[in-house]
């Protein structure tokens, strides 16, 4: 798990990067286009997700529910970009939003993975504990 937080706070800084220092260049290949006021809505989502990798990097030694709390809460950055991904589609966007499709299929099965296994070790030791 320690290696998937490393790579999804990886992927958060790239995707967050691109979006924060050069917002019309990376939506350009859906066909979006920008007027600089505009563009500080997707420098917005940018720096949302270059901090959303600082707090995966951070945990990465995280037990419990401090480990709980960032695997849900990026679960549910998952699902919720996904349905934007999908409605993105709905609107025409074509095979070129299909990447976005696989990126958060793929995060999201693997942060819903590794959340239901800490749950589990979660929930063994509490119960070990409660044992007299």
């Amino acid at each position: 798990m320690k290696i998937f937080l490393a790579i999804a706070a990886i992927l958060a800084w790239i995707f967050g990067l691109g979006q924060l220092l050069a917002p019309a260049k990376f939506y350009a290949p859906m066909g979006v286009e920008f007027t600089p006021m505009l563009a500080t809505i997707a420098q917005t989502l940018g720096a949302n997700l270059f901090g959303l990798g600082v707090i995966n990097w951070c945990a990465r030694q995280a037990q419990g529910r401090g480990l709980t709390a960032v695997l849900l809460g990026n679960l549910f950055v998952q699902v919720l970009s996904l349905a934007v991904v999908f409605r993105i589609l709905s609107l025409g966007a074509g095979k070129i939003a299909a990447p976005g499709v696989v990126i958060h299929v793929v995060l999201g099965a693997f942060f819903l993975f590794f959340l239901l296994r800490a749950r589990k070790q979660e929930s063994a030791q509490v119960s070990a504990a409660a044992r007299p």
